[in-house]
């Protein structure tokens, strides 16, 4: 039944703009969810400190993450400073620290100090469309040079997207891959990638909508609660 316990298979995407926010996101997350992906980026420098210490206690199921600008985040300081932040959220031991591809191929330093990569999520999202398929396992393979846990999100353009983001899985059994799309057509990825595929966890909201398509972690606990009970009404009919 490990496929179908809700508490392990999403993480609260979580973009609070204080701390006294922060602070009161996660407690609602933890009511809901066991995986929380901490966005600091929406935060103020000055409070990442601070930060820090609030999520000590959580950070062992949480996903530390600091996305720029370009990579439509909202960090809005230089690389130089975004690359040193980085390294003191990977001091705070997190269950993963996000890393950009992007980010880490251009920055011998980063990657130089990532000694231990088991706690390292290499990301990559395209915003506009889904390439196609030998683009993204060819994205993967060079992805895996740095790190196991891999994260590929996309732009899916119609349903055939989708599906061939989750086919990834098929391809990648021996990587900790995380892979759906975003926007209306990938909602059906972002839902059965922890199903269909072997994604530890989907993501999801906690009340306002971080990326295209995203649900909420009500919106996903529901759909996966009429799953589990379609699921177990089959067991049953067949005893």
């Amino acid at each position: 039944m490990g496929n179908f316990t809700l508490r392990e298979r999403i993480c609260v995407s979580i973009g609070a703009k204080t701390i006294r926010e922060l602070s009161s996101s996660i407690n609602k997350a933890l009511d809901l969810s066991d995986f929380l992906e901490i966005r600091f980026d929406f935060l103020e420098q000055s409070d990442f400190s601070s930060a820090i210490k609030i999520t000590d206690f959580v950070k062992s199921r949480s996903v530390f993450t600091l996305r720029p600008l370009k990579e439509y985040g909202e960090f809005r300081g230089n690389e130089i400073e975004r690359i040193e932040i980085l390294k003191k959220l990977y001091d705070a031991h997190p269950m993963f620290l996000d890393v950009e591809y992007d980010t880490i191929i251009n920055n011998t330093s980063l990657n130089n100090y990532l000694e231990n990569k088991s706690n390292v999520l290499i990301s990559w999202h395209n915003f506009f469309n889904t390439p196609s398929d030998e683009y993204l396992e060819k994205k993967i393979n060079e992805m895996k040079k740095f790190s196991n846990n891999i994260k590929l999100v996309t732009m899916a353009k119609n349903i055939t997207d989708s599906f061939r983001l989750l086919n990834l899985y098929e391809k990648f059994k021996n990587s900790n891959l995380i892979t759906f799309a975003m926007g209306d057509y990938g909602i059906i990825s972002r839902i059965l990638c922890t199903i269909y595929g072997k994604s530890p966890f989907t993501y999801a909201s906690l009340e306002k909508t971080i990326a295209p398509g995203q649900l909420s972690v009500i919106e996903m606990r529901r759909i996966y609660e009429r799953i589990t009970q379609h699921f177990l009404d089959n067991i049953n009919a067949t005893n």
